[in-house]
């Protein structure tokens, strides 16, 4: 996880969704400690407008906290905590990098004090022939069911405690999870009369939800750091709702054209465009619940629109983990290559 200062921002990019940790180290050919960026840095960059071929030094932290290699395991704790850090570079006198510590492997992560709710309703007709036996949350991604992948994501970021939204085939989708101790989590059920779109549903669980919860679509396939995401959230303060955003990117087969009026500015050839895209997974404050009308369909985008029209906040927390929407069989193929590659892992 260690890269040059001249590294783009697209390998470091690259970097954080290989190695998992959320960051990469920066340092010289003669490897001095030179700074660090980490993937909410990276975030923040992309959000300014900073492009993906641009090099990381100009976005590091060039003063990270570090530390000497003979800190013991508790001060080396303590600082974490006390500096709200989760990476520890160990570095030697000429402040070249020996080592680097994680929180998480340094202690257990504490349960998050937040509930998350699964939407597993849909009958994924895209998936067909599939889901005319199976319903889509119990579709298999490396030997194991899409929900079960996604409920052993929210436990290892300390959820515990979810509720699983169900219409189409929701006894085969109880019978496989239970109450959720096999997974160890609790799990509850909430049966839609009539599909009601990923929020409408919500209105069902109303009186479990008396804090920032996180909803979350059964068919999304992440490396999400769903706790990482909360504390982004409780970092805005006035947000009705944060919103789960992954980048999509689009090859354009045909030279591009800036115009002024009638004369050509400048021409890209075949440039590859990126976008800002839902990614399914969100994190919602229980007032926002109250906006969802009763008894109607009512998807993600209509609350997003409720809550712009009425002039609440809604946040973009920027998702750089692996992310895959399962929605086609393409999609479903596309998984299992890359979970047998260990991009999961």
């Amino acid at each position: 996880m260690v890269m040059s200062p001249r590294a783009s921002l697209r390998e470091a990019l690259e970097a954080i969704t290989k190695n998992g940790r959320q960051a990469v180290l920066v340092a010289d050919a003669e490897g001095v400690l030179a700074g660090m960026v980490t993937d909410g840095d990276l975030r923040r960059a992309i959000l300014r407008g900073v492009p993906l071929d641009g090099v990381v030094a100009d976005i590091m932290n060039p003063a990270p906290v570090t530390a000497s290699p003979g800190l013991g395991r508790a001060a080396a704790v303590e600082l974490m905590l006390a500096r709200a850090i989760r990476h520890l570079p160990l570095v030697d006198t000429g402040r070249r990098l020996v080592d680097v510590l994680f929180l998480e492997e340094q202690i257990a992560a504490p349960p998050l004090p937040t509930p998350a709710v699964i939407m597993a309703g849909g009958e994924g007709r895209r998936l067909r022939p599939l889901t005319e036996s199976t319903p889509k949350p119990l579709v298999l991604v490396g030997g194991r069911p899409l929900v079960e992948i996604m409920i052993e994501r929210l436990r290892q970021s300390g959820i515990t405690d979810i509720t699983i939204a169900l219409h189409h085939k929701s006894e085969m989708i109880r019978e496989r999870l239970g109450d959720g101790a096999r997974l160890g989590v609790r799990i509850g059920y909430a049966l839609e009369p009539t599909p009601l779109g990923t929020m409408g549903a919500l209105l069902l669980l109303r009186e479990r939800l008396r804090q920032p919860f996180f909803v979350v679509n059964a068919d999304v396939l992440t490396r999400c750091d769903f706790r990482a995401m909360w504390e982004f959230h409780r970092r805005q303060g006035r947000a009705a709702m944060t919103v789960g955003v992954s980048t999509h990117q689009v090859d354009i087969p045909y030279g591009e054209f800036t115009l002024h009026g009638e004369r050509v500015t400048r021409v890209e050839e075949k440039p590859r465009k990126e976008f800002p895209v839902n990614a399914g997974i969100y994190l919602l404050d229980p007032s926002a619940v109250e906006l969802i009308p009763a008894g109607e369909y009512f998807d993600a985008t209509d609350l997003i629109r409720t809550l712009l029209d009425r002039e609440r906040v809604v946040a973009a927390y920027l998702i750089r983990e692996y992310w895959l929407d399962i929605g086609r069989l393409a999609d479903l193929e596309k998984a299992n290559r890359d979970v047998a590659d260990g991009l999961l892992d």
